[in-house]
Formats: structure tokens, sequence, C-alpha cells
């Protein structure tokens, strides 16, 4: 009877702490840098603000490039950016009425996909080690004596 009441009370705790963070979420939202979505269907809104964003580089010009964030093209203002290889770019921006924003910060990081690529073949090859030591017999795993 004790560890059901004991259960019953962790749990309890449990959803008033789920219950407590979600209302601290959605009542601190306003607070939070506006999302992509957000920012382009009510740029006028978000005009002012500072946000950031992350995303690969679409097109680079002069004075401006267009990046990729959650699928949707943003053009920022920066002059002169170059482009990363086989990575993405993270910007700190003020955001315009006119769904564009203005640089403040700009990092590029170049070869940031290449982890992806090593991991890959990492897994590949520890799947080849573990199994020349094990091999599966019926449901279980047994050492390749």
């Amino acid at each position: 009877m004790a560890k059901k009441l004991v259960g019953f009370i962790a749990y309890t705790a449990l959803v008033a702490l789920f219950i407590i963070l979600s209302i601290d979420f959605y009542l601190s939202r306003e607070h939070y840098d506006p999302s992509i979505d957000a920012f382009l269907g009510n740029s006028e809104k978000y005009e002012g603000k500072y946000s950031k964003f992350a995303g690969p580089v679409i097109n680079v010009s002069g004075s401006s490039f267009y990046m990729r964030v959650n699928q949707r093209p943003l053009k920022v203002y920066h002059a002169n950016l170059e482009k990363p290889k086989f990575g993405q770019v993270y910007v700190w921006a003020r955001l315009n009425s006119d769904g564009t924003a203005e640089a403040i910060e700009v990092h590029n990081f170049s070869y940031n996909y290449a982890k992806y690529f090593l991991s890959f073949f990492a897994f590949i090859l520890f799947l080849l080690i573990f199994f020349r030591e094990w091999k599966f017999k019926g449901w279980r795993l047994v050492e390749n004596a």
C-alpha cells in the first residue's frame, strides 16, 4: 500500500511539474525570439527586434545574401560574406518590416557537415568490429569464439 501511495505522489508531482513548465512557456512566449514562420508571416510586428538564425547559404551578392532557415528563404543584408564550404552560417540580426534582416554578427561554420560523413563511416567500422566478436544465435548475442 505504501509503494502505491509513493508512486501516486511521484506521478502527481511529475504531472504538476510538466503543467507548471508548460504554463511558464506559454506565458513567456512573447519574450522569445520569433521563429522564421512567425517573422515572415507578420514582419511588421517584429520590426526592430533581434533574432538568431542558422542555415545554409543559398546565394551571395555584393551587399546581401539569401539563406535557408527551416526550408524558407531569408534575405540578410551583410556585405562581403564568404560562402561557407560544406556548412552553414549563423546570423544574429535586426529584423526589418519588409521580411528581411540586417546582420549584426555572422559566423561561418565551414565543413560543419563533414562530421556526419565521418560519423557514418565510424558507425560502419563499429559494426564490423562488433560482429567480428559477436554473432546472433536465436534472439541472443553470443561471443564468436
